[in-house]
């Protein structure tokens, strides 16, 4: 299908790809963990997207980044905020499925 029949197409794969990696992420250890969310920063929305749903997506990765600087963080005392990064991620999903 082309992107203009699924404009949320793109964001509808990052938001499953992020979920996948959530999961996989909370089994590493903290630096390998760390290292994976991080990349889960790089890639932000599409110019194409809905003001709505790059917004949302920024607010996702907002909350990766600091998921990420936590788990990066060796002296952290703070656990780290998994439930609210796959929740966030869901709705994420949710709202672009």
């Amino acid at each position: 299908m082309s992107e203009h029949i699924r404009p949320n197409r793109d964001s509808e794969v990052k938001a499953r790809y992020a979920l996948a990696l959530l999961r996989v992420a909370q089994i590493a250890d903290r630096q390998t963990a760390a290292r994976l969310v991080q990349h889960l920063i790089i890639d932000g929305p599409r110019p194409y997207e809905r003001p709505e749903t790059a917004e949302l997506h920024f607010s996702v990765v907002e909350v990766f980044k600091e998921l990420a600087e936590i788990l990066g963080d060796p002296n952290s005392r703070k656990p780290p905020p998994w439930k609210k990064a796959v929740d966030v991620t869901t709705h994420w999903l949710n709202v672009v499925t």
